[in-house]
């Protein structure tokens, strides 16, 4: 039996050690043994809002958030001030001349709405964004959870045929000291013991790897052991298993995300339009000069004789078109993603239960009859050695579909907004 499989991390390592500084303060539970450390599901979705992409994205919110009061905000007036030395024509006389010029841009009336329609679904964006990305890592922490809760099963299982398969090693070797048993039988059961060691170091390593990723995101010590506390054969019963898929794709986060981006640039649109309107800004001057004061006011007004921001618009809308689009492909392609969960979930979950009721039990009581049959002399040690590798085949399968239901239906529970017990 090979490696248990698991998918490739969906946060990079930088998040793994930026974690052991965020939640090194955390208080541990009191253990038994203080290197070891048991982990309920509680305890890892305790820590989810620590994590350094969710605290990014929320960051992100933020400037949306100060992008939307920037678009709203009234611009300030244009104060120009001079000052200097008059003097006179036949340079007799002299005072210092001073001028003054208040410009109120008023162009931006136009767009005001506008730009603060397209900030508020950047911000809209921005929290459904947030909200999405939390479902996944929990997805991705639920895969971590629950296939070290497998492999601790394994394991222990492996550790259990180990030491069995030893005592069968030296009850044969007995029995061909006796002359009960042919000495090819030892080199048989031997081989099988080494199997079975080989496998059960291979489990090892690949627990203590995921042990490792799992103690990252704790902020435990370096030599502390991670043991994950779970019931596997508790399995999970999503509520969005039996809804429509349509209606699990709209309350997914993903749809407001795109909604949001839809107005967003339809706002931008509109923006680009409007900026078709010539610059305007009311002027007050006012000047004090060697012979004169004068006092006055005016309009500023840009002339739009060789562009009509016609090439910006055409931009505005060709991406406001190309987002509509992408936004329908983006639906379809996450309403698949939840039939196929509700699939994979409803598969694991049947895969499971016939494994658990009738394959294993029976494996079972195939292996109990060969070795007492083998006792009694009514078996041969390959019948034994065969009805063991069996039991031990099964349990694996069954112990690999029950991580297997809950990663796939704690998938489905992500793509439903749900967080499985």
């Amino acid at each position: 039996m090979g490696g248990f499989p698991y998918p490739l991390p969906l946060i990079g390592v930088w998040g793994f050690l930026c974690v052991v500084s965020l939640f090194g303060a955390m208080p541990a539970r009191v253990e038994a043994d203080p290197a070891v450390r048991e982990v309920s599901w509680s305890d890892v979705v305790g820590l989810l809002d620590r994590h350094p992409t969710l605290v990014a994205s929320q960051l992100r919110t933020e400037a949306a958030k100060g992008a939307q009061v920037k678009a709203g905000a009234v611009p300030n007036p244009t104060l120009s001030a001079t000052l200097g030395q008059g003097f006179g024509r036949d340079r007799q006389d002299s005072r210092l001349e001073w001028e003054l010029e208040l410009s109120l841009p008023l162009d931006w009336a136009a767009q005001r709405k506008a730009k603060r329609q397209s900030a508020e679904a950047e911000v809209d964006s921005a929290r459904a964004l947030t909200q999405s990305l939390r479902r996944e890592v929990l997805q991705h922490l639920g895969a971590l959870f629950w296939t070290i809760a497998a492999l601790q099963a394994k394991v222990a299982h492996l550790e259990e045929m180990e030491a069995q398969t030893a005592q069968l090693v030296a009850s044969v070797e007995k029995r061909v000291e006796k002359g009960e048993a042919r000495p090819g039988e030892a080199t048989r059961i031997a081989i099988e013991l080494d199997k079975v060691s080989s496998e059960l170091d291979a489990e090892r390593i690949s627990l203590s790897a995921l042990r490792s990723e799992l103690r990252l995101w704790l902020g435990a010590p370096a030599d502390a052991v991670v043991e994950v506390r779970a019931d596997l054969r508790s399995l999970p019963t999503p509520t969005s298993l039996d809804r429509p898929a349509s209606t699990l794709r709209e309350l997914h986060p993903m749809t407001a995300v795109m909604a949001a981006r839809v107005r967003a640039l339809d706002a931008e649109v509109t923006v680009e339009r409007r900026g078709r309107m010539p610059a305007l800004a009311v002027v007050g001057y006012a000047s004090s000069e060697l012979d004169r004061n004068a006092y006055g006011g005016g309009l500023s007004l840009d002339l739009p004789l060789w562009s009509w921001n016609q090439g910006r618009i055409a931009q505005a809308q060709a991406m406001l078109a190309a987002q509509q689009s992408q936004s329908q492909a983006d639906l379809l392609e996450l309403e698949n993603r939840v039939v196929a969960a509700q699939a994979a979930c409803r598969s694991a979950q049947k895969t499971s239960e016939r494994l658990g009721h009738a394959m294993v039990p029976r494996a079972r009581d195939v292996a109990a009859t060969a070795q007492r049959s083998y006792e009694l002399g009514e078996a041969n040690l390959l019948e034994l050695i065969d009805a063991r590798r069996t039991l031990l085949e099964a349990q694996g399968l069954y112990l690999d579909s029950l991580s297997n239901a809950h990663i796939e239906c704690s998938r489905l529970a992500g793509l439903a907004g749900e967080e499985m017990p």
